[in-house]
This record gives structure tokens, sequence and C-alpha cells, in this order.
């Protein structure tokens, strides 16, 4: 009998340092998180930067690329003057490594602007050479997190629709909460099997943002059934715009601000789940399936077009 026990034991044992090593080995993904809005002016690049910044504080490494092809902004907002953008990869002059721009907290960033219009437009060798560099940071990053721009254009929901993970910024102003239905309806109806969450941004107080969070939650959950996560709110405050005006993000210039404080609550909520249904963050589908995607879905539907 104890040589039976002792038999088990060494099974046991030898399953378990399998199952360890085959976790080991098993290579890291970069989750890709899509940032958008129903309209212009909520706040949106703003909340994607300092999101961005806290997870950096948090020792998760970041890469933040600017997707709005129209208004790129990220790099203003920072006082940083890039060099090369999005555009040069895409044209084959320049590699990856040679345009990500060093930002503050140890972010790195991905400048965008009309470059991303021209993913559209690639032929097959050159859409696949821009996968083999985008995926060459795949596993370098716990997360990318893009910031694309506003509105339902084609180009934009192809980028929600290929994403791990959505988050859409509204304010509790009636346009921006129709707009940010609209664009959930938009990619509810074209199959986006991902998490999609809510953040109120511009609040006057938490309670405010917390009723407009449910309502709209509930709207979703009745009309496109869908399990929308509301993930918090930012207060309007003086921190904010002053880390606009300074070109610098509030949560560093401001930590112990009210508004720091919810931004680090709502990474707190996406790091660990925001519900009990959705307890796991879930499986990344990492940077080089996300741009697939994003290729497949610009052929499909001709996007770039804005």
């Amino acid at each position: 009998m104890n040589d039976q026990a002792e038999k088990l034991r060494k099974m046991a044992s030898s399953i378990r340092q399998q199952i360890e090593e085959d976790i080991m080995n098993k290579p890291r993904q970069t989750r890709v998180i899509v940032i958008s809005s129903g309209k212009g002016g909520v706040g949106k690049s703003t909340i994607a930067l300092n999101m961005s910044l806290v997870l950096c504080t948090y020792n998760k490494k970041v890469i933040l690329m600017d997707a709005d092809m129209g208004l790129a902004n990220i790099d203003i907002m920072l006082g940083i003057v890039p060099e090369y953008t999005i555009q040069h990869v895409v044209q084959g002059r320049k590699k990856l490594k040679d345009i990500i721009i060093e930002g503050p907290a140890g972010v790195k960033i991905i400048p965008g602007g009309s470059g991303i219009n021209e993913l559209a437009n690639l032929n097959d060798n050159e859409l696949n050479r821009l996968i083999q560099e985008l995926g060459k940071v795949d596993g370098e990053y716990d997360y990318m997190i893009i910031d694309t721009g506003a509105g339902i254009s084609r180009n934009v929901v192809s980028f929600l629709l290929a994403a791990d993970d959505v988050i859409i910024v509204t304010t509790t102003e009636p346009p921006s909460l129709t707009d940010a239905y609209g664009t959930v309806k938009t990619i509810i109806r074209q199959s986006y099997t991902g998490k999609i969450y809510l953040l109120v941004n511009k609040v006057g107080n938490s309670t405010e943002g917390l009723m407009v969070a449910e309502k709209f939650r509930i709207a979703c959950n009745r009309f496109l059934n869908t399990d929308l996560i509301p993930i918090g709110n930012v207060v309007n405050e003086p921190a904010v715009s002053e880390g606009i005006m300074r070109q610098e993000a509030f949560t560093q210039m401001f930590p112990q601000s009210a508004a720091t404080r919810n931004i680090k609550s709502i990474v707190d909520r996406l790091l660990t789940g925001y519900e009990a249904d959705y307890s796991s963050p879930g499986q990344a589908g990492g940077v080089k399936s996300f741009f697939r995607k994003l290729s497949s879905l610009f052929k499909e539907k001709g996007a770039g077009v804005g």
C-alpha cells in the first residue's frame, strides 16, 4: 500500500510539474483595449493617456497607440513632437522600433495620424509586413491601449470589432449618451463578442455618474441584449483642464486629486473584474491577432474612408 501511495504521489508531482512547465513556456500575449466614443469632445484621449500611465505605475508594461487618423493628439497632450509616425511603418520607410516614443512613467507611444487611414489600402504584402512589425511587440507589453477617433466611421468600428476589450467614453449630456449608445448598438449588431465597458467622464459627482451608467446599462440590456459593464466615472475638476493646458497628464501632476483617484479605481476594476460574472479578465488575443482581424475587417468593409 505504501509503495502504491508513493507511486501516486510521484505521478501527481510529475503531472503538476508538467502543467507548471506548460504555463511557463506558453508565450504571453498583449491584451488589446480600444478606447472610443460616440462623439468628440468627451475627453477620450485624456482618459486613454491617464489610464495608460496609471497602469504603468502598477508595474504593467503599456504601449499606447494613437489611432485617431484625423485628430491624433496623444503627442500634443504631452508636448512631444514625433519625428516619425505609423505612416512611416505603413510605407515601409521605418521599423516600428524606430517610431516608438518614450513617454512619462515608462509608457511607450506609437504616434498615429493619417497613416492609420492608409491601413485600409495596403496590398497583402504590405499588410503582412506591417503585421509582422506590430507583432514584434506581442508579449513584450501587458497592454496595448488604442485611442481611436470619435464616431462610428467604418474605420473606428473595425478597430472596435477587433479588440479584446472596448471602453466607450461618454459624458452625462444627452447627445453624448445617444451617440455612445449608437456605437454600442453598431458593434453588437456586427457580433462583437468581447467585453464592453462604459466610462462616464466629466461628471459633477460620483452619484450622478453611477445613475447615468446604470440607466445606460439597463437600456443596453433591454434593447440590445448585451451585458455592458459600467467601469466608473471621472469627475470634472480643474486638475484635468490644468493638465491639458500644461501638456502634462493630470494623474502625474495631481496624484491626490479626485480625478486621479477615479482613474485608479477604473484601472483597478479593469484589472480585477468589476462584477461577479466578469471575475476573470479573459484571454488576450494578442497584437498580431488584433491586426490580422483589423486588416480582414478593412478588406470586408472597404474601411478607411472615415
